[in-house]
């Protein structure tokens, strides 16, 4: 699913929460947000100031948020009346969203949906944590409380200090998005090391990123022209027919067998790095190390999706990674071939270019290496085909029958 980027207004007075808003009405995203504890106007002031601005971006959604400083919001917007700025805001009916913090208080949050279940004006259950990263089950549980207390879309924003926070959010919202797929789900890592959640976090399952057309209203937030320009490549639906599998399984030849018969173009992953690198495969492990190779690969599969529909040739080690699974599930079929160890043998024990296997050419290594790999190949797979002894042509059109 395609993302929706919104965009935050962040200003302090009337004049140039207008500006902004007019500026973003021009830009290629589909949701403002009013952060209201921005503004240093009175409380009067909040709603004829917020139907202008619903006014001024035109076709565009508005999400109203006054958010807290305990959750991340301006010191500012301690001086009004939150539950009271939120009734009026749901009587009055024309904003597309309002932001309500569910750790606040949730038997008001719950009067409050009670008295305003009839309403078009849709309810954002957040939460926030501008320190750490909550575990995967306290993720779900937070996002499904949401649901619970009656919140129309479930949205979480953590704090990560490494990359495996990052894998931990999304994880939680591709189980929360299996467990409640009707649940409309808003989920991101903030920071630097939060960028992977607001790029391809349409991928697991959130269907809103945050991103900024200057003044950014959180750390990490990316400009709207580079989201947009990632999202034009990943979320172009399935065009593509990936081929995956261990070393040796004929990835290679039954790559140019199907562009052949389909007349597409062919692309193998290790040759387009080679050439885009400079090196070859090997001196790019020796040189740069596999974490560098494997990132590589990842980025590479961004600029298949400009592309035209191709026979995509992966490395070995494609599918190790939960992103690329994810990302070649969206851009096309993922094809896995298979072949028992003892075929593989035969068919690479004179390679030199297999630095996975340098000292180790034997069929019981290869084994031990297949059964490592399995799990990830099975969940990428949306085919399987049986390579052992086959011709290529009937399996390039196995491939072909069961990619439709």
């Amino acid at each position: 699913m395609r993302p929706k980027i919104c965009l935050p207004i962040v200003a302090s007075n009337r004049t140039e929460t207008l500006l902004q808003a007019r500026k973003m009405s021009e830009l290629p995203v589909e949701l403002v947000e009013w952060r209201v504890d921005f503004f240093e106007g009175e409380q009067e002031e909040i709603i004829p100031l917020a139907e202008e601005v619903n006014e001024a971006i035109g076709e565009k959604e508005l999400i109203v948020t006054l958010r807290t400083e305990y959750e991340g919001g301006e010191k500012n917007g301690s001086r009004f009346d939150y539950w009271g700025g939120l009734h009026d805001l749901l009587r009055r009916d024309f904003a597309a969203y309002v932001d309500v913090e569910i750790s606040r208080d949730e038997q008001k949050l719950m009067e409050l949906r009670d008295a305003f279940s009839d309403v078009e004006t849709k309810v954002i259950g957040s939460y926030h944590d501008f320190n750490d990263t909550p575990s995967e089950d306290r993720i779900i549980e937070l996002l499904e409380r949401a649901r619970e207390l009656g919140c129309d879309v479930g949205k979480l924003a953590c704090m990560p200090k490494n990359s495996e926070d990052v894998d931990v959010l999304l994880s939680a919202t591709a189980k929360m998005k299996e467990k409640q797929p009707d649940f409309p789900l808003i989920t991101m890592a903030m920071g630097e090391l939060g960028e992977k959640s607001r790029l391809y976090g349409g991928l697991y399952g959130s269907e809103v990123s945050f991103g900024c057309a200057g003044t950014a209203s959180a750390p990490g937030q990316i400009p709207y022209n580079r989201m947009k320009e990632v999202f034009d490549k990943i979320y172009v639906g399935k065009k593509h027919i990936f081929l995956i599998g261990f070393m040796g399984v004929g990835k290679s030849s039954i790559s140019r067998e199907l562009a052949y018969l389909s007349r597409k173009p062919e692309i193998d992953t290790d040759e387009w790095i080679e050439k885009n690198e400079g090196q070859s495969i090997p001196e790019i492990f020796e040189s740069r190390g596999e974490a560098y190779f494997r990132d590589a690969e990842s980025e590479m599969l961004d600029e298949l999706g400009a592309g035209p529909a191709s026979i995509v040739s992966c490395g070995g080690g494609m599918a190790l990674c939960e992103l690329n699974i994810r990302k070649m599930q969206a851009l096309g079929e993922v094809v896995l071939l298979t072949a028992l160890p003892e075929t593989i043998f035969e068919r690479v024990k004179n390679s030199t270019n297999r630095p996975l296997l340098q000292g180790h050419m034997n069929v019981e290594y290869i084994r031990e290496l297949m059964e490592k790999r399995r799990p990830y190949y099975e969940r990428a797979a949306t085919v399987q085909i049986v390579t052992d002894k086959r011709m290529l042509s009937d399996i390039a059109k196995e491939i072909l029958e069961k990619s439709h």
